[in-house]
């Protein structure tokens, strides 16, 4: 039997009801509430506004190929697949070099484009400052679950003469 058929979450039917509620799984004879399982691997992508997102103009970008530098040798140095992007109106530069690919660096460099000028732009409303804003409010909900718990586990030890 391999791991992926022990791991496996089963959904408890309704059947079941009396022991388990429908939003609990059975995992190894172990009841988990699934909405807390999803919450703990949740993407933020649902929860952020793109609609203030810029969109890039090709006329307003300025594309250079260059050369590119660092370890890689020959297929590095002396082929043009590092891109430097200059968006105009706000003179903003972005060099890209990640990949040995010039397209591949093309899109990643106007990917970086897009997020430098969002938070230029939309400051606090930006994607960036967006996701930051619900990691710190995730960050202070498990510090509170984390404090009352140490609370309660204090009142137990003392309630039961364990310490």
């Amino acid at each position: 039997m391999s791991i992926k058929s022990i791991l496996t979450y089963l959904k408890v039917p309704n059947s079941i009801s009396s022991l388990a509620s429908h939003n609990e799984l059975l995992w190894l004879g172990i009841m988990i509430n699934y909405k807390s399982i999803q919450v703990r691997n949740k993407s933020f992508k649902r929860y952020l506004d793109y609609s203030n997102v810029p969109k890039l103009d090709e006329a307003d970008l300025e594309e250079q190929f260059i050369r590119g530098s660092g370890p890689g040798g020959q297929a590095t140095n002396k082929t043009n697949n590092a891109v430097l992007l200059k968006h105009k109106p706000t003179g903003l530069v972005v060099k890209c070099h990640e990949t040995r690919s010039q397209w591949d660096n093309k899109k990643r460099a106007r990917e970086i484009l897009v997020t430098k000028l969002d938070n230029l732009l939309n400051k606090e409303r930006s994607i960036e400052a967006q996701i930051h804003a619900l990691e710190k409010k995730q960050q202070t909900q498990k510090e509170y679950k984390r404090k009352k718990l140490n609370e309660m586990k204090k009142a137990f030890r003392e309630r039961e003469g364990l310490t």
